[in-house]
C-alpha cells in the first residue's frame, strides 16, 4: 500500500538518514546506537523525562495512555519508517503517554539537542517536523469525530482499512495482506469498543468472505466492498 496513507511520512525528508548510523548522514550530529525492544517491552513510560526523539527500523509500536478509570486507550499504531516522541523538541518535559513495542522492535534514537539543531540547520527537516505535528494534530480531531458520531461497527472496520494503508501488502489476486499486531481486547482499545464487538465484527466479516485472519496476519480479501461498508 502507499506510504501516503501515513501522517509521519514526507516525501523530501529522509529519516533514516539522520536517525540511524549511515556514511552519507552527515557527521556533524550524533548517531546513537540502534536499541532493540522485545515484543511487549516499554520504550518509554508516562512522566519518563522527554528527552529523545525515536524512529522505527524493524517493527511496531503503539503509543498509549489510561483512562481516569483505569483502561488503556491506544493512540497510535507505529510502523517502520515512522517517528515518535517529537514533542520532546516542542515543549514536552514529561511524556504524557507511553510507547510499547507490540512485536521485537529496533529504533534509532536521537536526543532532544541533535533534533533541536537539526531543525535549525536543515530546513527541509524543520519544515518536516513541524508537519508532521500538524498533521497529528488533524488525525487526533479525526479519531475524535469518529469516536463521537460513528457506530462501534464502522470504527473497527476503519481501523483495518488504517492498517492496510499503512501496512498493507497487495497480492496477487488483489487481496490485501497485513500483520496482525493487536489482540481483541487492545482494537477495542483503540476503537473505543469492547473486546466482544471487535470479535462479533471480525467474524461477520470473514463469514461475508470480506476477510480472513488469524493471530498473526488479516487478509481483506475484497477491499472494495470492506471500504463500501465503512462509508
Amino acid at each position: 500500500m502507499s506510504d501516503s496513507g501515513s501522517i509521519w511520512y514526507l516525501e523530501e525528508v529522509d529519516l533514516f538518514e539522520w536517525f540511524c548510523p549511515v556514511t552519507k548522514a552527515a557527521d556533524r550530529y550524533e548517531k546513537m546506537p540502534k536499541r532493540h525492544f522485545k515484543k511487549g517491552e516499554f520504550i518509554y513510560f508516562s512522566d519518563d523525562t522527554a528527552d529523545k526523539v525515536f524512529f522505527i527500523h524493524q517493527g511496531a509500536v503503539k503509543i498509549a495512555g489510561y483512562a481516569p478509570s483505569g483502561e488503556e486507550m491506544i493512540k497510535a499504531i507505529l510502523h517502520p519508517g515512522e517517528i515518535f516522541g517529537e514533542l520532546a523538541v516542542f515543549g514536552e518535559e514529561k511524556r504524557q503517554d507511553f510507547a510499547q513495542a507490540i512485536e521485537d522492535t529496533e529504533v534509532c534514537i536521537q536526543t532532544r539537542e541533535m533534533v533541536v539543531s537539526l531543525m535549525r540547520d536543515v530546513n527541509s527537516f524543520g519544515r518536516f517536523l513541524n508537519t508532521l505535528v500538524g498533521r497529528r494534530v488533524i488525525y487526533t480531531q479525526k479519531r475524535m469525530e469518529s469516536l463521537l458520531f460513528k457506530d462501534a461497527r464502522t470504527r473497527v472496520i476503519e481501523y483495518v482499512l488504517e492498517q492496510a494503508e499503512k501496512n498493507g501488502k497487495t497480492l496477487l489476486d488483489g487481496a490485501i495482506s497485513l500483520r496482525n499486531y493487536l489482540t481483541h481486547q487492545e482494537i477495542a482499545n483503540y476503537t473505543g469498543t469492547s473486546r466482544q464487538t471487535v470479535t462479533t465484527v471480525l467474524n461477520g466479516l470473514r463469514e461475508g468472505r470480506v476477510i480472513d485472519f488469524d493471530r498473526k496476519k488479516i487478509i481483506i480479501r475484497q477491499p472494495e466492498a470492506l471500504r463500501a461498508q465503512a462509508s
